[in-house]
């Protein structure tokens, strides 16, 4: 007998995911302060010819989207290629981050709220080099390991800072790394108080494959970070929110291998931010790509919450996280709505 119940609640699911993809292409082509740097980079691939292209060849300069958008751009347009790839890696990680959890409505949520904006409508190569992590954090869940791998290895050839959740499998295997984590989680706030950073080193260490990360070391951009100083209380939220999950879910993340690894791959993006606490631009975008596990791990706080009835829990995770996004949504689009 035909479950039409079931079949009208994957055809919501997908209604969803693509409705939530126009909104992403919608703001990223016409809000987004990124979206003329693609353009600008397209524009100068597409004055190369397929020759130069493939002469430059290369794994560590991310083959995988130049010479897809290249094609793509030149076959049905940039803007239009940008808007299909947007909506089909959306449409792919909000899939996968729903059978991680097993709910819908709370995958779609904490993506939404903490990822949806940042990633999908701005920097969009991260967005696409997600939608593989993503699956690769699935098929580790479901101990596929060789398929898991294979796709960090692809979503580096989009973006290469993904090349780093290859760590992953040495703490997936070697549980005792974890506590490792753990521990320089918590004392990864000192890093701060004595002043000690990493970014020199890290942009050393870059140059050995690649010296396109060269540009965030320009003296004038240097001058700029961090400002006003909100870039420590960002960090800040996410120690505590971290520190948070950990202590409500640890029953589980201390039994649970996989989750364990989610929450060392939170705490790791706490503490990348922390040895980066002097750059913005990098400790900011390393730190929350690692940090994209806490979607998963604020879906399993709200999920138990709601199975004990524990519903200010809820609501606060509610309220929290919708104002998050608020905000997130006026610090990129400030100008939107003028």
């Amino acid at each position: 007998m035909i479950n039409y119940n079931f079949f009208s609640e994957i055809r919501f699911k997908y209604i969803l995911f693509f409705i939530l993809g126009l909104i992403a292409v919608y703001l990223c082509q016409s809000a987004s302060k990124d979206w003329s740097n693609y353009q600008w980079l397209f524009s100068i691939d597409n004055q190369k010819s397929w020759t130069q292209m493939l002469s430059e060849f290369s794994i560590f300069k991310e083959p995988a989207y130049f010479v897809l958008s290249k094609l793509g751009g030149e076959v049905i347009g940039f803007s239009l290629f940008m808007g299909i790839v947007t909506i089909i890696t959306l449409v792919i990680k909000l899939n996968y981050l729903s059978k991680i959890v097993d709910s819908v409505p709370a995958a779609c949520f904490f993506y939404f709220c903490l990822y949806f904006f940042l990633f999908d409508t701005t920097v969009l190569r991260v967005a696409y080099a997600t939608a593989l992590v993503i699956p690769a954090f699935y098929f580790l869940q479901h101990k596929r390991i060789s398929l898991s791998f294979l796709l960090v290895g692809l979503a580096s050839q989009i973006h290469l800072t993904t090349i780093a959740f290859m760590i992953i499998y040495p703490l997936y295997w070697v549980r005792q790394l974890n506590f490792v984590v753990l521990g320089i989680f918590i004392l990864s706030p000192i890093l701060i108080w004595i002043d000690f950073s990493a970014f020199d080193w890290l942009i050393r260490f870059s140059m050995i494959f690649t010296d396109k990360y060269q540009f965030y070391a320009r003296p004038e951009l240097l001058q700029q970070q961090n400002s006003t100083g909100l870039y420590f209380y960002f960090i800040g939220f996410y120690y505590l929110l971290v520190a948070g999950i950990y202590f409500y879910l640890r029953d589980e993340i201390l039994t649970d291998p996989f989750k364990s690894v989610m929450a060392s791959i939170a705490m790791l993006g706490v503490i990348i931010m922390c040895l980066l606490h002097d750059n913005v631009a990098v400790g900011a975008r390393l730190g929350e790509l690692f940090l994209i596990s806490t979607v998963l791990l604020l879906s399993w706080v709200y999920l138990n919450a709601r199975a004990k009835q524990q519903l200010l829990i809820q609501i606060s995770m509610i309220v929290v996280f919708s104002s998050y996004a608020v905000a997130r949504f006026f610090y990129l689009f400030p100008n939107f709505f003028e």
